[in-house]
């Protein structure tokens, strides 16, 4: 099972309304070098064997998701579970500023929004009521972080930036890669985390 996430989106977007946030985060188009990163992931041998490509509703994931689509032949099975952490009613703050906050407190919130925990614990939920283990699953880099912090030993850097580690590696270090690609090894309860490289 894979979990993927292309972080190469267009950057002109205005996050001043709380009133169509979700909906302008949703429609938010990959750049140009977010489709090369699409069609570079569409093209990995780890995939030659999936049957099921699963998707959020957001647009960067499901056009991620085209190109294994394509190549595969296979439908993309849509649902809400693999949407982004839902940032909720702003107010006075900025996105990076509850970014900050949500990297040091797992469970912090805004109103009508979702922690980290919250993401992935509806992630978790998700992915444990599938039957199969060779899918794709198109979600976001947010989405990602919440399941990761199930698994993970949480630890910051000197710039006291948020890291993961997993089997004594760091898994994620909240650099801005143009993509993430976790293959998740579930087995009796068990989940085996690798990062994965174009």
């Amino acid at each position: 099972m894979y979990l993927i996430s292309n972080n190469s989106l267009i950057e002109n977007i205005n996050y001043n309304s709380s009133d169509n946030l979700e909906l302008i985060r949703m429609i938010r188009s990959l750049s140009v070098t977010g489709e090369e990163v699409a069609k570079k992931i569409s093209n990995l041998d780890i995939f030659k064997n999936i049957t099921k490509i699963y998707s959020s509703f957001y647009s960067s994931a499901l056009s991620t998701a085209k190109y294994l689509q394509e190549k595969l032949d296979l439908e993309i099975i849509m649902n809400m579970n693999l949407n982004d952490c839902n940032v909720g009613i702003l107010g006075n703050k900025n996105m990076k500023m509850v970014k900050g906050i949500q990297d040091h407190d797992f469970n912090y919130k805004l109103s009508n929004g979702e922690s980290l925990n919250d993401v992935g614990r509806r992630l978790n939920n998700f992915i444990s009521s599938l039957d199969d283990d060779e899918v794709v699953l198109f979600t976001h880099k947010r989405a990602i972080l919440g399941y990761l912090l199930l698994y993970s030993k949480v630890d910051y850097n000197l710039d006291d930036n948020l890291i993961l580690e997993y089997n004594n590696e760091v898994i994620y270090d909240d650099s801005d890669t143009d993509y993430d690609i976790y293959e998740l090894d579930i087995t009796n309860q068990n989940v085996i985390i690798k990062k994965n490289n174009l």
